[in-house]
């Protein structure tokens, strides 16, 4: 670790010699090969905790990739910093009179980073090879049953069945609108192999200009974008895993903008730093514990509801959160407050006893070793990921559970706990907006973030009642039931809210959540330093 952080930091001050980063003034770019020649440029250098697993938007699920992604492609509509839908490809859209018919305009003379016009049929093809391969988030469109193309410029989808959150889902995750002309390619039958994978190639702000594992993805800005020609000439998304390192050296001014969150020890201490402006904001992302319920002891929902009652979830917050986001009480985000929260249905407070007690209702014996059974935790290096499972392991041994912690890369845990289901008990932190029934991704029986492989007809019903109308009542009685049966089910138990604190350099301005009306959540096209 140690030879990592002096090779890192030699890096960081290599980077700071060229280009000046973080002060707010031109910065010099000279590693172009001319001599130092070139003119000045803007560079802005956003912190990444980890390395993408491609530059295929779609086809998994990647958070070291998601931020670069959102500046080299574009969505139909895209989501902003404080979790609302604004325009991207589409400029404006509107639903048929049944329901059944949604209709995208989208922007004229757009073009691919390769000088290839941008057409409609670039939609209709990613949306279909979304859906027949069943990328990470072909649940967003299951209710698209055709797409038409009248003319390059609009795309029509006709459902199935009213689906009022679609918009909304075509602006989240993995919803990127991908080139065909370089993805369709008989050579690379298999679309994991193309070699775009590695080479990108959208119609979004920036242009890939290289990738190094272990050091960074560097884009250049696309001057024929088509919605504004950005003003930062170039990103660099710095991998830097450890999150101290990468607070220090945004400290430093070695890195301009934290792309993951700051040490729980550092979390306030800019607060009153006039040098810096402050972001500080609750998000609709949790994270929570789930299980494999098909497959594994947490079959039995006696199980679960003893997790559920033995993990001490104030103790957890207290300890990990440092002020940030809240603790989780409900069982949708509570910033559907007064519109979809039904307050009547919360998590359990703790309680070893009765959750000893449910664990012996279920069949099992208290050994000599003080535990009923033993039991693997299957989770992926994050952020306080590590932390809030020891926690766990302390609070489940007190109810007679031995747990045993699995700490893996999130590659390593995807191929586990994702697409082999060998797994007992893990744990995420998910989005589940903007829209209410963003909720579905986890708990209905097709939910593509649905990993514990819950599934309950009745849930799958509720869910499908709330895309069927936009009246916020009867959506509200929908998503009641929903809460009714995760409170029955547990499926999954909620911990925290996600929440934090960014804090941004006085003199950057123009970031994602200076401008929410016209960026996505991490996207820099009107960055500019002042």
């Amino acid at each position: 670790m140690k030879k990592w952080t002096k090779w890192m930091a030699a890096l960081l001050m290599a980077c700071l010699a060229m280009t000046g980063c973080g002060t707010g003034t031109p910065k010099e770019d000279n590693n172009s090969g001319t001599g130092g020649n070139t003119p000045p440029q803007d560079v802005l250098i956003y912190a990444v905790n980890g390395d993408p697993q491609s530059f295929n938007p779609d086809m998994k699920s990647d958070d070291n990739a998601y931020a670069a992604n959102q500046n080299i492609y574009s969505r139909l509509v895209k989501m902003n910093a404080n979790d609302q839908i604004i325009p991207d490809l589409a400029e404006s859209w509107e639903y048929s009179e049944d329901g059944l018919t949604l209709t995208f305009h989208l922007h004229e003379g757009v073009k691919w980073h390769d000088g290839e016009p941008f057409t409609s049929e670039d939609v209709k093809w990613t949306l279909e090879t979304m859906k027949e391969q069943k990328w990470t988030k072909s649940d967003s469109i299951a209710s698209v049953e055709s797409i038409e193309c009248p003319d390059d410029n609009t795309v029509v989808l006709n459902l199935t069945q009213r689906d009022v959150a679609i918009v909304a889902k075509l602006g989240w995750y993995a919803t990127f609108i991908m080139p065909e002309h370089i993805w369709n390619d008989p050579a690379y039958p298999d679309i994991a192999t193309n070699p775009a994978a590695w080479n990108p190639v959208g119609t979004g702000p920036y242009k890939f200009e290289k990738y190094e594992a272990g050091v960074g993805t560097t884009l250049v800005k696309n001057e024929d974008y088509f919605d504004a020609e950005p003003i930062i000439e170039k990103l660099i998304f710095q991998v830097i895993p450890d999150q101290s390192t990468a607070y220090q050296s945004f400290l430093n001014g070695e890195v301009d903008y934290m792309g993951m969150s700051i040490p729980v020890a550092n979390k306030h201490e800019l607060d009153n730093d006039p040098n810096y402006k402050h972001f500080h904001y609750l998000s609709i992302n949790r994270t929570y514990i789930t299980f494999n319920m098909e497959t594994s002891i947490f079959k039995d929902v006696r199980l679960r509801q003893a997790v559920a009652m033995g993990v001490d979830r104030q103790g957890i917050y207290d300890r990990v959160a440092n002020g940030t986001g809240a603790l989780a009480e409900y069982f949708i985000s509570p910033l559907w407050e007064g519109k979809y929260l039904d307050k009547q249905y919360t998590m359990p407070a703790r309680d070893v006893e009765a959750a000893k007690k449910l664990i012996e209702e279920a069949g099992y014996t208290l050994r000599d070793d003080g535990f009923y059974f033993d039991m693997t935790m299957d989770i992926f290096e994050s952020g306080n990921f590590k932390d809030i499972a020891q926690i766990v392991k302390e609070n489940l041994k007190e109810i007679g559970i031995n747990v045993t912690l699995n700490i893996m890369e999130m590659a390593a845990w995807q191929d586990k706990v994702i697409t082999n289901s060998n797994f007992d008990m893990t744990m995420l932190a998910g989005y589940q907006g903007p829209d209410v029934s963003g909720v579905a991704g986890r708990v209905a029986s097709n939910g593509g973030t649905n990993v514990g492989l819950y599934n309950n007809p009745e849930m799958d019903a509720a869910l499908q009642a709330g895309l069927d109308t936009d009246d916020v009542a009867e959506r509200a009685k929908a998503y009641s039931e929903v809460q009714r049966l995760m409170s029955e089910d547990m499926p999954m138990i909620f911990l925290f809210e996600n929440g934090d604190c960014l804090p941004v350099s006085a003199n950057l301005d123009g970031t994602p959540r200076d401008v929410p009306e016209k960026a996505a959540a991490s996207e820099f096209t009107y960055a500019n330093y002042k």
